[in-house]
């Protein structure tokens, strides 16, 4: 695939890469600064696009009923008014529309997330982790780079090959969109498109990613001290 950021990330966001093509941009624009960048503001622009279509909330559908029934049909008004009040309304709904749009994941959640689903490899580096965490075993522990931030990826089996991702940085995690924290030694819990992430702040930085809930609570209870 030849590095057009603009380009790419337009074929990316419109649907028209094939699944392998997919795949591998998803894991090139994890380091690609350039293509994160086009990827975000794509979705940004076409968040808003999408946002416009939605009705808007009642409190801006009356002001804007309001605004409308105050022009008098018997009195003709000088174009440059006509055409101020339009403007009035269309600031009026791009106001409301900018409270419609949805929270964007921090970089490095996003990035951890695409690293799962894509079962993203790095470089094979000697494992601090422990080989067994109570049912789940270790088959792989290697080095990433998630949005900026190094990590080192331990990927655990449990006995039904399902897969749990453990990431661990010397740097604290951002909050996901949405996370619940605890009160049980854990950061932060949230869940994302059908994945389960549990952050915890000792005995090092680590974000759990998995699709089991219980195999990410079993990581991440029985990772902390």
């Amino acid at each position: 695939m030849k590095h057009d950021p603009e380009r790419n990330a337009a074929a990316y966001l419109g649907g028209l890469l094939s699944g392998s093509r997919r795949r591998m941009f998803e894991r090139h624009i994890v380091d690609c600064e350039d293509c994160w960048r086009e990827v975000d503001l794509g979705r940004r622009g076409r968040s808003v696009a999408e946002s416009g279509r939605e009705m808007a909330p009642q409190a801006l559908r009356e002001r804007v009923r309001a605004a409308v029934e105050t022009v008098r049909p018997r009195r003709r008004r000088p174009l440059w008014a006509l055409g101020g009040a339009a403007v009035g309304l269309v600031a009026l709904a791009v106001t409301g529309m900018m409270f419609l749009l949805p929270e964007r994941e921090p970089r490095e959640i996003e990035a951890a997330l695409v690293a799962f689903r894509n079962r993203s490899a790095g470089v094979s580096v000697e494992s601090r982790l422990p080989a067994r965490l109570a049912e789940l075993r270790l088959t792989d522990s290697a080095r990433v780079q998630l949005g900026g931030v190094d990590a080192i990826a331990h990927t655990y089996v449990d006995p039904s090959g399902d897969e749990v991702v453990i990431y661990v940085s010397d740097e604290q995690w951002p909050v996901a969109v949405g996370a619940e924290h605890g009160n049980a030694g854990e950061t932060w819990l949230a869940e994302e498109d059908g994945l389960v992430l549990i952050c915890l702040d000792e005995p090092t930085p680590s974000l759990v990613v998995g699709d089991d809930l219980h195999d990410v609570e079993l990581a991440a209870y029985t990772l902390r001290p």
